[in-house]
């Protein structure tokens, strides 16, 4: 596994001998990085012990809470002596394992999960159910809580040169391609606010970062298939200003989009191609020809209409974002 990745989230749930049950908490570690972390494994485990109380094991069961107090668990996956120890789940997009046995050897409940996301986080909860030798119920519970974050710029382009490079090297092609895919997807979630399809497009919407780097802006498009929005028509504008508007909450003012006159003051092109832009709509007085104003941003004080201004922008007043068109 490349050095840059971190290493799989494991979270074992055991049940060990004994009247108290549960013994062991293992995550390793409890922190999904968005996009990025390969593998999530959570194993649930009953094994019977001198001085258990447990006589024979019914069941074991697997839940999960995604709300802020933890307090209503859904049910992912169970086994059980009844259903001849099929496992039953409602999480349809885990790989699982898993028996009962009520002779000598382990019972247990394995997931696992291939680059996690947010919905894999939450307090999960495991479940056993027995009765003692004169046919009492008995039930142990554990708890334990998985986390997550968003990937920095810098990890999401080193996973994808590392994607790159098993891809040049036609290494498990098919599953290169998969994975490829999966990453993107989180990490586009993580990064960005994504709309709607229009016209086999899709916007990214950039957040958490408090500026707008050129080169970055730019290279960040391309590594999800990318570029700076480009308007075609008026008809796009409208459809990505009624994007920004239900975006705006967060509190940004400027988003970066396609255009320059950097180097041809005056005439503007597509950074990608240098081909002269489509469509404009500028705000009044705009373009207004101030040196190193040389790229284009939509500005909400004025609608979202085209403003030129520097190409590499921080101003917490302003707060600006960069916004991707991709072909889907």
């Amino acid at each position: 596994m490349e050095t840059f990745l971190p290493s799989s989230v494991v979270l074992l749930l055991l049940f060990a001998s004994g009247a108290s049950g549960l013994q062991l908490f293992n995550i390793q570690p409890a922190n999904i990085v968005l996009g990025i972390t390969p593998r999530l494994d959570l194993k649930c485990s009953f094994t019977f012990g001198a001085g258990d109380n447990v006589s024979t094991l019914v069941s074991l069961f697997i839940s999960r809470s995604n709300d802020p107090e933890y307090t209503v668990y859904q049910e992912i996956a169970s086994i059980n002596t009844f259903s001849g120890h099929l496992v039953d789940i409602s999480h349809g997009n885990a790989s699982l394992s898993g028996v009962i046995n009520n002779g000598s050897g382990e019972s247990f409940i394995s997931m696992q999960w291939r680059f996690p996301g947010q919905q894999e986080t939450g307090l999960y909860k495991c479940v056993a159910n027995g009765v003692d030798a004169a046919g009492h119920p008995l039930s142990v519970t554990s708890t334990s809580e998985v986390t997550s974050e968003q990937p920095s710029i810098g990890t999401m382009i080193e996973a994808i040169r590392v994607l790159n490079i098993k891809a040049s090297h036609a290494l498990d092609n098919i599953c290169i391609s998969d994975c490829w895919q999966t990453r993107l997807d989180q990490m586009s979630h993580a990064r960005f606010d994504v709309s709607n399809v229009y016209k086999g497009r899709r916007y990214l919407l950039s957040k958490f970062d408090r500026g707008v780097s050129s080169p970055l802006a730019e290279e960040s498009c391309e590594l999800y298939g990318g570029y700076l929005a480009e308007f075609d028509d008026n008809d796009e504008l409208l459809f990505v200003q009624g994007f920004l508007r239900a975006n705006s909450v967060a509190g940004y003012k400027m988003v970066r989009v396609g255009g320059t006159d950097e180097g041809h003051e005056g005439t503007w092109v597509y950074q990608r191609n240098n081909k002269p832009m489509a469509f404009t709509k500028w705000m009044p007085g705009e373009p207004d020809g101030i040196p190193l104003d040389d790229c284009v941003y939509l500005w909400s004080d004025h609608e979202w209409l085209m403003d030129d201004s520097r190409c590499s922008f921080y101003d917490s007043n302003y707060n600006p974002r960069y916004l991707c068109e991709v072909p889907v």
